[in-house]
Order: structure tokens, then C-alpha cells, then sequence
């Protein structure tokens, strides 16, 4: 669980020096949301439940939306969770993780049906967050699914949770330690898969039906200007841009930045891959630098004052995948895996430039 606590964390740092007047007016918008959610407790059921569908729309803050999530977890009524089920089409992580958190108070069947839905969700801290409840729970019927994270995520870190999760549900003993080489983990999961060619008719299978961030917002309307000169127009870029917040004296950051590497390699044609570094203590040659060295070869933006204050940013890393009408479509709090990238690209939108929404 501390792992998955870890993926989701965000290195909390000052990014520049943000207009304090804009940031405190929206901490006091998000404070007052946030109270008067606290505050519905007094009202009807279904009062409560239709203000909080308007405190979950995609315009409010995700501070907000996280709320909202777990005031309907704690409301309980069918029409509450049926929100919560929706509230996985959120475009924003700490929104989706939160309901997977929450699931467990759900009614046995639907907690057990939402997290197996979650271990085949596109963001791995989703996966690994429905991993630890369904272990908890000792659900039988996660166990197909389980056996295909193993065998196939490409996350270490993954393979083992649902290694150890398969442990707790079924009984079975064959164990490698995370830190075991490589061909011993592969070892043992041969022993699984082979155990599970024999034993899969003792276990009731419910098929996963992934429910895919499909609510978006429009990006600001901001152009930004690479360290080589080129521009980029977040409501009008050439293809889908991943736009990743770092710093180099972010840990986080830097453990990500393989992840980011590989996907730009594998996907520049496609994507394109854009870093926008903040708080750099040596400027520009410093940040040039620790490129060259590290091998980070797809473009860099000098973060500002503006981006902060469009993006609301707090701290790093984060990042957000901004489809080619200029919508963001996946936002990203923590670092994250190539896995994650990649199954977002893979259900990634395409919309003919006539259907754009108009803003």
C-alpha cells in the first residue's frame, strides 16, 4: 500500500513564485465548496446527491471533485454510487484513484465488480490501488483477472502486488520478493500460471468492463516556446501533446523521466513529448545540461508564473495528455509508468476537426 501511496504522491515545492492574490482566491473557492459539502449531511438524500452531481462536473476544482467523491461514499444510497461509478469517466487521477479508495464501502457484489473493473483501468495507480482492496476483501472472483496482471502488466511493482494478492485470495504459496533478480519473479510466475492451468474452473471469473476517463475541459489558451524556439499552442497542437511538470531536483520527476524517455521514443511520431521544468536552479545551460546527461532528447519549456497559474499547479511531478482539439484529456498527479502512457494513448479519442466542441 505504501508503494501505492509513493506512485501517488506529488514533491510538494513553491514552483516559481505564483501571483498570491489568484491562488488564494481560488484556495478560498475550493475551501467554501469544500465546507458546504461537509455541510450537506442536513439535507435530504436527494438533495444532497444533486448538489454533489454539480460539485463533480469537470469545471469544478479536482480538490473539489475528490470531496464530492467521498461525501457520496459516505451517503451510501444506490443513486450515490451509481455517481461514483461515473465519476471514473473523470479526466483527472486523484478523482479516479479517490472513487477506487472509496469502493470498498460499497455493497460487497458492487465494491467487488467496480475494483475488478479498476485492475484493467489504463492508470496503474488505479490498478494497484483496486489490487489492495480486492486482496483485503479476499475476493475469489478477482482472481482470473489478477492472473492476467501478473502474467502480463508490464509494472514490476504491479506484477507483485497482484502476486501477493493471489497469495492472500487462493492459499498458494509461491512467493519472490521484489528485489528477488528477475529470472527467479519469472520463475515464480511460471509456478502460478502453471497452478492456474489446472485450477482456473475452481474459480468464478467476473469479466472487467473498464470504465475509460471520457470528461474533459478545454486547455488554457496559452502558447509556449521550447528552449530551441519552436512554439506550441496548448488549443491547437500539431498532434496530441503530453505535457510533463518537473523539476531536476525533483526525485520523483527524475525517476519518471525513464518512463517518459521510452514512451517518447516508441511514440514521438504520434505524440509529442514535452517537458516543462520549474525552479531550475541553473537556468537554461543547467537544464540543457541535465538533458544531455540523462538522455532526454524530446523538447523543453522554462516553467512561469503563467503556466502555474493556468494549470493550478501545486508541486511535481504532473502531467496532461492534450488531444489534438486542444482538450485535456488525461491529468496526471505523481509520477507515472510507461504502462500508464501507453494505455492512455490506446483509448485516447480521436475527433475530425468538424466535431470539435466550440469554445
Amino acid at each position: 500500500m505504501g508503494i501505492v501511496l509513493v506512485g501517488a504522491a506529488v514533491a510538494i515545492r513553491l514552483l516559481v513564485k505564483p501571483h498570491e492574490d489568484a491562488h488564494e482566491r481560488l484556495h478560498a473557492a475550493e475551501a467554501r465548496a469544500q465546507a458546504e459539502i461537509e455541510a450537506l449531511g442536513s439535507l435530504p438524500p436527494e438533495q444532497q446527491i444533486q448538489r454533489l452531481r454539480d460539485y463533480l462536473s469537470p469545471d469544478s476544482p479536482v480538490a473539489v471533485r475528490t470531496a464530492a467523491v467521498e461525501r457520496l461514499a459516505h451517503l451510501g444510497t444506490p443513486e450515490a454510487r451509481a455517481l461514483l461509478r461515473e465519476a471514473l469517466h473523470d479526466y483527472a487521477s486523484p478523482v479516479r484513484v479517490r472513487v477506487a479508495e472509496m469502493a470498498s464501502r460499497f455493497p460487497r457484489e458492487e465494491a467487488s465488480a467496480l475494483l475488478i473493473d479498476c485492475l484493467l483501468d489504463h492508470d496503474t495507480v488505479v490498478r494497484q490501488t483496486a489490487i489492495t482492496a480486492l486482496q483485503a476483501m479476499r475476493e475469489q472472483r478477482a482472481v482470473a483477472t489478477l492472473m492476467e496482471l501478473m502474467r502480463d502488466d508490464s509494472d514490476d511493482q504491479t506484477q507483485h502486488m497482484a502476486m501477493g494478492a493471489l497469495r492472500a485470495i487462493t492459499g498458494q504459496n509461491f512467493h519472490a520478493r521484489y528485489t528477488d533478480p528477475p529470472e527467479k519473479r519469472a520463475q515464480v510466475r511460471q509456478q502460478w500460471l502453471k497452478w492456474w492451468a489446472k485450477a482456473k474452473t475452481e474459480y468464478p471469473a467476473q469479466m472487467p468492463r473498464p470504465r475509460h476517463p471520457r470528461l474533459t475541459v478545454p486547455a488554457p489558451n496559452l502558447t509556449l516556446r521550447t528552449l530551441d524556439g519552436e512554439t506550441i499552442s496548448l488549443r491547437n497542437p500539431p498532434k496530441p501533446l503530453l505535457l510533463n511538470f518537473w523539476g531536476t531536483w525533483c526525485g520523483e520527476c527524475q525517476h519518471e523521466l525513464p518512463h517518459l524517455t521510452q514512451f517518447h521514443q516508441k511514440y514521438g511520431k504520434q505524440v509529442l513529448v514535452v517537458g516543462v521544468a520549474f525552479d531550475e536552479p541553473e537556468g537554461v545551460q543547467g537544464l540543457r545540461k541535465f538533458c544531455q546527461e540523462k538522455g532526454v532528447s524530446y523538447p523543453q519549456v522554462m516553467g512561469d508564473e503563467r503556466i502555474v497559474d493556468v494549470f493550478h499547479l501545486h508541486g511535481v511531478p504532473q502531467t496532461v495528455l492534450i488531444d489534438t482539439q486542444g482538450n485535456i484529456r488525461f491529468w496526471w498527479v505523481g509520477e507515472r509508468d510507461f504502462g500508464t502512457l501507453e494505455r492512455a494513448l490506446q483509448i485516447l479519442p480521436s475527433t475530425p476537426p468538424g466535431e470539435a466542441a466550440a469554445r
